[in-house]
């Protein structure tokens, strides 16, 4: 064969070896995010009964940009946890203005970290602790553990499941609380479900209400309205009425003295 013919004939190999790969991670990519996104885009949320669920919060980031914090507590809103980290360096900007605000509108407040796949759990860790003191919140802080943001991982789950309990561990050691896992119906199936039982769940649940009784907060819409902020916004409720949530509220307090 000569020698023009056997480069060609590499470059195609190469060529539909390349598209081959190409596809094979569309397809992974395609499957692994399908079902959030099928559900994100096709379910409005859930609509609630209001004789059973009486206390309702919100979740915020920056996403939201500016919140008018007075106009959302005048609309109902009891409670808010709001992004203050992610990963190992990544702080929301606007997590300290978020939360000041909504503590001086009478809206109790919780903080939340974005845990990602790949990365040391004592570092993330250590980043929301470097940022958040918990002294001055009314609610356990929340370790946020989804897909959702980390289909560029390839960490086997066993080791996802590691530095998820490393993060947990730094936290306790630091705070004295175990912290509350968010997570969806995957995340919980895939990382949480008969590993992590002794910590309460936040499930996230958006096109139906969850099966079971066993969560303290629910996610209900991620295409919520509420006044004071412009867009949509995640919307919760506690497990219980106001009288639970108070006392749940007081009991959280009782254990940060």
């Amino acid at each position: 064969m000569k020698k023009k013919t056997k480069k060609r004939l590499r470059r195609w190999l190469l060529a539909i070896g390349v598209v081959l790969i190409l596809s094979f991670l569309a397809y992974f990519f395609y499957n692994n995010i399908k079902d959030y996104y099928k559900s994100y885009y096709e379910c409005e949320g859930v609509n609630i009964d209001n004789k059973k669920y009486t206390v309702f919060g919100i979740d915020v980031s920056s996403h939201q940009d500016e919140i008018d914090w007075e106009k959302v507590e005048e609309d109902g809103i009891e409670f808010a946890y709001i992004k203050a980290t992610e990963g190992i360096d990544f702080v929301d900007k606007r997590y300290k203005t978020n939360y000041l605000k909504a503590k001086e509108n009478g809206i109790l407040v919780g903080a939340y970290h974005f845990f990602r796949f790949g990365t040391s759990g004592k570092e993330q860790a250590q980043n929301f602790i470097n940022q958040v003191s918990i002294e001055n919140l009314d609610l356990p802080p929340v370790l946020d553990v989804e897909r959702h943001g980390n289909y560029l991982s390839f960490s086997k789950v066993d080791q996802i499941r590691i530095e998820i309990k490393n993060y947990l561990n730094e936290i306790e050691k630091n705070y004295f609380i175990k912290p509350i896992i968010y997570t969806n119906i995957e995340g919980y199936q895939d990382y949480i479900k008969g590993h992590f039982d002794d910590y309460e769940i936040w499930i996230c649940r958006i096109c139906s209400e969850p099966d079971n009784n066993h969560w303290t907060f629910w996610q209900y819409s991620h295409k919520g309205k509420v006044d004071g902020i412009d867009g949509k916004v995640d919307l919760n409720t506690f497990n219980g009425d106001i009288e639970d949530f108070i006392e749940y509220v007081n009991q959280y307090k009782e254990l940060q003295r």
